[in-house]
């Protein structure tokens, strides 16, 4: 296999400093590319890149695409006139508009609600009315504290009924942002959906943070071998996840009942945190063959009710196993993460890297001298 490595002017490239001289590689179509190779390759480029822009680098390689580093250091993938950057797990695929709607959890809310997609009820109150945000939240017990525009489930209070706990939960978020959302609860399991150019590409059932039960051990012990069979899993994502013991992880097994000494049953199920992030202990399982024609349809209206929308990672609750009975949207996040996917903690591994790259440059799946615009 033979990377072709070029030289682009500023004008090929976009930038606007002049002189600038970019170096970019692509591989004849079809030629496969393995990950080391095109980690090795960005970091040539002077590309720090992530395992999302690794994926997409790697997959639009073996396409054909060019793959450069813009004047900000940016992963940019070039076919034809088209161009499109990615930093991180953020790129220029969405516009600009529905990037700043999907920052904000009550204006997406608000949208979603006015073309007819279930989404939670939510206010937006400043740090010092906790007053007037209990009095909101009165009617739709019980609710949800967070941020208005936080991301991986920093600060959020779930399940909330009782003013003391309110009042606790409002206030430890009002210590971090100056605004704090209160939001309906909604029964049913957390999934991630994944949209591309408004179709639903994947989905996974995310699982809180859990041990099971063998009757013998202690609850501090199965934390252990819960680790150690992350560790052993061999996929990246959940051996840099552990599960660490600390203030949630104690608060969450005292509302059960329990202490890190407790010898749960065999088979009993003991929860460990309330949010199901991967980064804190929880698991990703693939669900795309799960989902109802009626759930596909609620996610891929988003993308109708966002205008400019095209690629998002949706939090969906789902009802399954007696938890709920509509699904939901809860946020719509225009920089999803898409490694998830390809590395499911059980499941099959969907190439969503693949999907993305074929859905934004068309015309290397096709042969056709068309791009998407």
């Amino acid at each position: 296999m033979t990377i072709e490595k070029l030289r682009i002017n500023n004008q090929d490239s976009g930038s606007v400093n002049d002189g600038f001289v970019l170096v970019r590689w692509r591989t004849a179509k079809g030629c496969s590319v393995d990950l080391a190779e095109t980690r090795k390759h960005l970091r040539e480029l002077g590309i720090n890149a992530g395992p999302t822009a690794t994926l997409i680098a790697n997959r639009a390689m073996s396409r054909g695409i060019a793959v450069s580093s813009d004047e900000r250091r940016r992963l940019t993938l070039y076919l034809g006139k088209r161009r499109i950057w990615f930093d991180g797990s953020r790129s220029n695929i969405n516009k600009v508009l529905a990037r700043r709607c999907t920052l904000y959890k009550d204006v997406t809310a608000r949208l979603l609600r006015n073309y007819g997609v279930n989404a939670p009820d939510n206010m937006v109150f400043g740090a010092e009315h906790v007053g007037p945000a209990w009095q909101w939240a009165l009617c739709k017990l019980p609710v949800v504290v967070k941020p208005p525009n936080g991301g991986k489930g920093d600060l959020v209070h779930v399940g909330i009924d009782g003013f003391a706990e309110f009042e606790s939960a409002f206030n430890t978020v009002a210590e971090s942002v100056t605004e704090v959302l209160v939001e309906r609860f909604i029964p049913g399991e957390e999934h991630r959906v994944l949209l591309i150019y408004g179709k639903v590409a994947a989905a996974q059932r995310r699982i809180a943070a859990h041990i099971l039960g063998n009757g013998r051990s202690t609850i501090n012990k199965l934390i252990h071998n819960k680790n150690k069979q992350r560790l052993s899993s061999k996929n990246k994502i959940y051996i840099e996840s552990q599960i660490t013991i600390d203030d949630a992880v104690l608060s969450k097994l005292g509302s059960q009942g329990l202490s890190l000494d407790s010898v749960p049953a065999r088979g009993q199920k003991v929860w460990l945190r309330s949010n199901s992030n991967v980064s804190s202990g929880g698991e990703a399982h693939d669900a795309t063959d799960d989902m109802t024609p009626g759930e596909i349809a609620m996610a891929e209206n988003v993308a109708r009710a966002i205008p400019g929308l095209r690629v998002a990672g949706l939090d969906m609750l789902l009802p399954r196993d007696g938890n709920g009975s509509e699904p939901h949207v809860l946020e719509v996040n225009s920089s999803p993460l898409i490694t998830g996917h390809h590395y499911p903690w059980a499941g099959p591994s969907r190439d969503v890297a693949a999907m993305l790259v074929e859905a934004m440059f068309p015309a290397a799946t096709s042969d056709s001298s068309e791009t998407r615009r």
